[in-house]
C-alpha cells in the first residue's frame, strides 16, 4: 500500500477512534480521552497527523457534539487551536517518549505533558469566552474549579498511558513510515 494512502487512512482511524472514545464520558464533567487520543496520533503520525486529526476530529466534534455545538465561534475556534496544540505536542515529543526506557520518568513525564496541555486548553477556552461575553477575569477565575479537576484527570490518563503508548508504538507505530 503506498505510503500516502496509509497515513491518511492511519489519520481517518485516528478521527474516529477519537471521537468514539469521547462519547462514553460525555455527562461526566471534564473527564475525557479525546485529548490523549489527539496527542497520541501526534506521537503516532508526526507533525501532519498531530495537526490534521485534531483539526478534523475537532471539527465534527464541535459541529456534532450531542451536549449542542458551542455558540461562540471564538471558544470553538480557541478549542481547535487547544485541540491542534494536543496533537502538535505528541508529534514533538515522539521520539523522547518512544525512546525512553524507564518507565517512571515516562509516565510522570507524560502526566505533566498532560496537566499542562490541559491547563493552556482550559485557559484558551476559558479566555475566549471571557473576551466574548466578559469580563474577563471573573470568567476565566470561575473557571479554574473545572480546570483543576480537568487538570488532575489527564495527567492521570497521559500518565497510565504512557506505557501502553510506547508497547503499541513498538506493536504497530513502525508500520506506518514503511515505504
Amino acid at each position: 500500500m503506498d505510503y500516502r494512502i496509509r497515513r491518511i487512512a492511519a489519520a481517518g482511524l485516528f478521527v474516529a477512534l477519537a471521537l468514539v472514545i469521547n462519547f462514553p464520558l460525555l455527562g461526566v464533567p471534564n473527564i475525557e480521552l479525546f485529548s490523549l487520543c489527539l496527542f497520541v496520533a501526534g506521537v503516532f503520525l508526526g507533525y501532519w497527523g498531530g495537526f490534521v486529526v485534531p483539526l478534523v476530529a475537532g471539527m465534527i466534534f464541535i459541529v456534532f457534539n450531542p451536549n449542542g455545538p458551542p455558540s461562540l465561534i471564538t471558544v470553538a475556534v480557541a478549542q481547535i487551536i487547544g485541540m491542534i496544540l494536543f496533537g502538535l505536542t505528541g508529534a514533538v515529543l515522539s521520539k523522547n517518549l518512544l525512546k525512553n526506557r524507564n518507565r517512571m520518568v515516562g509516565i510522570t513525564f507524560c502526566a505533566a505533558v498532560g496537566v499542562v496541555l490541559t491547563f493552556i486548553y482550559d485557559f484558551l477556552t476559558n479566555a475566549a469566552f471571557g473576551l466574548t461575553v466578559g469580563p474577563f477575569w471573573p470568567t476565566v477565575v470561575s473557571g479554574i474549579a473545572f480546570s483543576l479537576m480537568h487538570m488532575v484527570s489527564n495527567g492521570l490518563i497521559f500518565g497510565f498511558f504512557e506505557p501502553l503508548m510506547v508497547k503499541l508504538w513498538y506493536a504497530a507505530g513502525p508500520r506506518l513510515y514503511q515505504s
